[in-house]
């Protein structure tokens, strides 16, 4: 049912997606679905929780791993990539949302505060390491706006670069996706790896 929603989400938006069009998406009742999910906002919130228990979790362990930032970096970015990749359909269903109704997204997210602690617990440790001199300075908001436009762009365009670049091989798309982990990974470590003494000079 869950499966079917998502397709159903992306393709008509949270508002014009009726019950009865996921369950025909299904191949089941109405009915049927109403007895596993009562309303349309009971199953959208389903398709987060299990979209966010298999990002955050992982997440929050390496957070607390008692590693440099840098360090915990590409840990990061392979989680976050990989989750894409198992839900490929979420940046589409993400960025529609965002522009049809971001704050029913905003909504659905913060329904459980704790989804987001993990990332408030790297944000407060990179903070820290600015100020030891560690890491870049720089404004959260331009580190998590560089890793979402880095794992996230390619697969909204994924059909173009498969066309143009790959020879329509849906497979070739995957292999990119998993060879652009390092790539991404490396990008944002550098980004963050403070100049040579300058750091210092500036704290």
């Amino acid at each position: 049912i869950i499966e079917a929603a998502k397709v159903v989400f992306v393709r008509k938006g949270y508002e014009e997606t009726k019950m009865g069009d996921i369950a025909a998406e299904v191949g089941m009742s109405r009915t049927a679905l109403h007895y596993y999910f009562h309303t349309k906002e009971v199953l959208f919130d389903a398709i987060f929780q299990q979209l966010m228990s298999g990002l955050l979790p992982n997440v929050a362990l390496i957070v607390e791993e008692q590693t440099s930032c840098l360090e915990k970096i590409p840990k990061i970015v392979d989680q976050y990539i990989s989750m894409l990749q198992r839900n490929p359909f979420l940046p589409l269903f993400i960025v529609s949302e965002f522009n049809r109704d971001p704050k029913h997204l905003y909504k659905t997210l913060l329904k459980n505060s704790q989804r987001i602690e993990p990332l408030l617990r790297m944000e407060a440790l990179m903070e820290g390491e600015m100020e030891r001199g560690t890491l870049r300075r720089m404004p959260f908001l331009y580190i998590a706006s560089s890793l979402v436009s880095l794992a996230v762009f390619p697969m909204l365009i994924r059909n173009p670069l498969t066309d143009a670049f790959l020879g329509g091989d849906p497979q070739k798309f995957d292999a990119f996706i998993e060879e652009r982990k390092p790539f991404v990974a490396d990008v944002m470590v550098r980004m963050l790896t403070p100049e040579s003494g300058t750091e210092n000079r500036n704290s």
